[in-house]
């Protein structure tokens, strides 16, 4: 059994101390890094996947948009280093907020916030070589388990979404295995886990040719051609549902509004500076200063892009805070700093 080659670079870009769905390294893009000779174009191929990321769209038009405003790559980035994980070298790249939000808005390019959508991939998969089995983010036992691995990393790095194989436990696996006819398995994992999406999919080797796709992707394969067919099939669905989930989460950059906010429970110098960066760190958050102090509490005048309800969603979504007060029509939140 082998690790997943993107296992530790995954667990950095979602790292978090609980469940949530704000994008904590939205800004930060880690593109592999072959040769040492070739950070330019790994930096150019970085500022891509950050239009990707921040515009929730795959059309490389708006990368072009930009560029063609007389707009160089390098312009929107802060910084760049290289990182190993696992002996692969990859290059980080510290993206500029501030300038990106700026030319989306002005070149009218749909921005996505910080909250971003949670996908989880059931994929079970009967070879007829050995039992059945679900693939899972940390071993190997075919060579379909290491494609739909870095499918899913690539999906996650590019889009900027948390999609995940859940790690079911024995007990609630031997249970979906044995009991398959009787049990629903969308239903089961969305009991179990928290998610936007469940995506159950099975594949069964049928004869010695043939494999039968079932579940949210559905269709027969020959034996020759199933990875690069199915591979084809998988990414239109996957994309797709992408497209559709980030749709939901796209900020009015038409539309500012101030809003103030009142921080309980800050404590210390480094509560006060970290729950400040996670506030100015958000899509949407244009400017931000202090309004008033107290012993344990701080207020923020915060102007932010889409407005009162998108500040809102990120902060519901965020796991560092808490919403204990708010109103729309004051424009108003008091929240509880999570240490």
């Amino acid at each position: 059994m082998r690790l997943i080659k993107n296992f530790l670079i995954l667990l950095i870009i979602f790292s978090n101390t609980g469940f949530g769905k704000d994008f904590k390294e939205l800004f930060v893009i880690y593109e592999p890094l072959n040769d040492p000779a070739s950070i330019e174009k790994s930096i150019n191929s970085s500022f891509n996947t950050m239009v990707f990321r921040l515009s929730g769209s795959e059309s490389p038009s708006n990368i072009w948009k930009i560029i063609n405003a007389g707009n160089a790559r390098k312009d929107f980035i802060s910084s760049y280093s290289i990182k190993n994980f696992d002996e692969k070298s990859f290059l980080q790249v510290n993206f500029d907020k501030d300038a990106l939000i700026k030319v989306f808005k002005e070149l009218k390019i749909p921005v996505v916030g910080n909250s971003r959508p949670v996908v989880l991939i059931l994929m079970k998969v009967d070879s007829g070589s050995m039992d059945p089995y679900f693939i899972t983010s940390y071993e190997i036992k075919n060579s379909i388990d290491e494609l739909i691995q870095n499918a899913i990393f690539n999906y996650s790095n590019s889009r900027g979404i948390f999609i995940e194989l859940p790690d079911i436990d024995l007990t609630d696996r031997f249970d979906l295995l044995k009991y398959e006819k009787l049990i629903d398995s969308k239903d089961f994992i969305s009991s179990k886990y928290l998610s936007d999406k469940v995506v159950t999919i099975d594949l069964t080797k049928v004869g010695l040719n043939n494999w039968s796709v079932t579940g949210d992707v559905n269709n027969q394969y020959s034996n020759d051609e199933f990875y690069e067919d199915f591979f084809e099939d998988f990414d239109n669905y996957i994309e797709s549902e992408i497209d559709m989930l980030l749709s939901k989460n796209a900020v009015d950059i038409t539309k500012e509004e101030l809003i103030k906010i009142h921080i309980n429970n800050i404590n210390t110098l480094l509560d006060y500076k970290e729950s400040r960066r996670i506030i100015e760190n958000m899509v949407g958050t244009i400017q931000m200063k202090i309004i008033s102090f107290d012993t344990d509490e701080i207020g923020f005048e915060v102007r932010m892009l889409g407005g009162f309800k998108t500040l809102e969603k990120q902060i519901t979504e965020n796991s560092f805070f808490e919403i204990i007060q708010g109103s729309l029509n004051d424009k108003y939140l008091r929240l509880e700093y999570k240490q």
